[in-house]
């Protein structure tokens, strides 16, 4: 089977947050940039002005959703699939990234997740890994059975799969915490 090379990456990606914020007070400081799009997720990894990972993984929210939800809400083996789909994209990148870097996204999906996880909106939230589990955990309580009426999580497909791989990317990239910054202080 032939490879393709990856999408050229769009002025909204990781790779553009990633020069923004080597550009500003954290140039220098090692930092790791991730952004869930539409048909992919991008990752952007270093401490100096150039990054020195930026990788497009073909997994994006609405096209995992896509390929993997034929219910909503997903089932859970709808769920363990997507899991495992987005595993095998993300943990190749794992001993690429810069070591103790400090994962930031300026991505829309993810900011929405943040508010699901109840945090106040602010233009920068900090999103724990256990806040990504709990909610993840409302969205596997939703596809056991619980009404959509007991649980105010967004019912889209594409916020189910955004918060799916931001779990699982978190996970197996080793970041306890996400910084979400809103465009405007990017």
């Amino acid at each position: 089977m032939p490879t393709t090379a990856p999408a050229p990456l769009s002025a909204d990606d990781a790779g553009a947050l990633y020069t923004a914020l080597q550009a500003g007070p954290l140039a220098g400081t090692p930092v790791t940039t991730l952004r869930i799009g539409s048909t992919q997720t991008t990752l952007a990894s270093g401490d100096g002005p150039q990054a020195r990972l930026l990788r497009s993984l073909p997994i994006g929210a609405r096209a995992t959703a896509a390929l993997c939800f034929a219910h909503q809400p997903p089932t859970g083996a709808e769920l363990e699939t997507a899991i495992a789909r987005v595993e095998d994209a993300v943990m190749p990148v794992r001993g690429l990234l810069v070591e103790r870097s400090t994962l930031f996204t300026a991505d829309a999906g993810i900011r929405q997740v943040a508010l699901a996880a109840g945090l106040e909106a602010q233009p920068e939230m900090l999103l724990t890994l256990d806040a990504v589990e709990r909610t993840f955990e409302r969205l596997a309580a939703w596809s056991e059975g619980r009404p959509a009426s007991q649980d105010d999580l967004p019912q889209e497909p594409a916020f189910a799969a955004t918060l799916l791989i931001l779990r699982e990317a978190m996970q197996h990239l080793g970041f306890a915490d996400i910084v979400v910054r809103s465009d405007a202080v990017v």
